[in-house]
């Protein structure tokens, strides 16, 4: 059975950025009702299904946005991007505690860039690819 990443990866984003000092809300779907302007920046985090590798491993491909601001002014948002892009592409990640990865695949590793939108909000999209665990 494959593992709930989603669920996994948004508790650790919040808790990196708690522990960073970013104020930001992080979620596993865009809200519909999305209002604008944004409070606080959002983060929203995506499971792309991938294929089985063996038993219990998966390759998944995770798509990431960060939203907030708006289209004048991105900067912060280019900044808190290329800070997410540091955790989800993080070597390391294998080793957090209660982690469902297995490996980083670096060449799933895209991003940051921007991505056009109709709404008035600065919006910065990557993608990140890993092995993970499931169960049997």
């Amino acid at each position: 059975m494959p593992p709930d990443l989603v669920t996994w990866l948004m508790g650790y984003v919040s808790d990196a950025a708690d522990a960073d000092g970013f104020e930001v809300d992080v979620v596993g779907a865009e809200p519909e009702d999305l209002e604008l302007p944004l409070t606080r920046p959002l983060i929203v985090i995506r499971i792309d299904p991938g294929s089985r590798v063996d038993w219990t491993t998966f390759d998944r491909s995770v798509g990431a946005s960060v939203l907030g601001g708006s289209k004048n002014a991105p900067t912060p948002i280019v900044d808190l991007a290329r800070w997410l892009a540091s955790v989800l592409f993080d070597d390391e990640l294998p080793l957090a505690t209660g982690s469902p990865i297995a490996r980083v695949d670096f060449s799933g590793c895209n991003g940051p860039y921007a991505v056009p939108d109709e709404l008035d909000v600065a919006r910065q999209y990557m993608t990140a690819q890993y092995v993970v665990e499931g169960s049997w």
